[in-house]
């Protein structure tokens, strides 16, 4: 008699648990990239496939993301493969968003309604704490690094990793085009200060506005440090405004990996953001400060009671 607490036998397939259709579709395109990566040499070597079957789903999807986000610049040779990473990608980001609430930057209170600011900063300016990557907007801003490639380590959790791993292989081959367009001229790596619209592919936002921050060493900024950082968030709301963008999501630019420390970095934000509208009084895209943590959410709370 067979005990009751002996699990069936992996063997009987009228007891094997059928994949879904989102297991199915993550074990094709995990195989698929994963042979990819292999023949180009991005990897000396990948489990086979019996292996990978047996990882629970999770971690096959955290494979597929490690797999898309080493992976080159290059095009994607199979188009069934490539439709199928769309319509997941696509998929996923619905999801996101939807369990978000699907936030959109036209809907959320500004600073007059929350904190009581008065003027243009009041009128045009909201803080919201959320996951960037899920917001309906004209744009959000990605804070990228000087290669303009996206991060390219696995599993980090920086903004441009995140950005870079919703929108999809689409974003990193057309910032690849833009860099190798400066090549062409002699002109290097991306600068400091500067802002790059590019599309937005999977992502909510139709677009995504991309800059390089400066680096602060051992916390303590410098007055080029304040020049470069306001100089950024100057050419990102530069570049909205001249693409007629109803709404820009601002990410906390520098105050990750580049140790720009957040309590400093605030009040420049707030400030760069105010003397813009001043000079701008006849644009009128809505501004979302994106706090991505408590922690930050708390540097701007502290800047604005200030």
């Amino acid at each position: 008699m067979t005990n009751p607490s002996t699990p069936p036998a992996a063997t009987d397939p009228g007891l094997i648990r059928p994949r879904t259709a989102a297991e199915g579709r993550i074990a094709i395109l995990t195989q698929y990239f994963a042979t990819d990566a292999v023949s180009h040499g991005d990897v000396a070597s990948f489990p086979p496939p019996s292996a990978l079957d047996e990882l629970p789903f999770a971690e096959r999807r955290r494979l597929l993301d490690g797999l898309l986000t080493i992976r080159p610049p290059r095009p994607i040779g199979d188009e069934d493969m490539r439709d199928e990473l769309d319509d997941m990608l696509a998929a996923e980001s619905r999801e996101r968003a939807a369990a978000a609430g699907d936030p959109d930057a036209l809907d959320l209170p500004v600073l007059a309604a929350t904190h009581g600011v008065p003027g243009a900063l009041g009128e045009r300016v909201a803080l919201w704490e959320g996951d960037l990557t899920t917001l309906r907007a004209g744009a959000i801003v990605n804070a990228a690094n000087e290669r303009m490639l996206g991060c390219r380590a696995p599993g980090h959790a920086c903004i441009d990793n995140v950005i870079h791993a919703v929108a999809g292989p689409g974003l990193r081959a057309e910032c690849a085009e833009y860099m190798a367009g400066r090549a062409e001229r002699d002109e290097g790596l991306e600068p400091v200060g500067r802002a790059v619209i590019t599309g937005g592919y999977h992502l909510p936002a139709e677009h995504v506005i991309h800059t390089v921050g400066p680096v602060v060493d051992d916390g303590v900024v410098a007055p080029r440090h304040r020049t470069r950082l306001a100089s950024c968030y100057r050419a990102i709301l530069d570049a909205a405004q001249e693409a007629s963008l109803d709404s820009v999501g601002l990410c906390s630019v520098s105050t990750g990996a580049f140790g720009y420390p957040k309590e400093e970095a605030a009040p420049l934000v707030l400030a760069t953001i105010e003397a813009w509208l001043a000079e701008h009084p006849e644009s009128e895209t809505r501004i979302i400060i994106c706090a991505f943590s408590t922690e930050d959410r708390a540097a701007y709370e502290s800047a604005l009671a200030a």
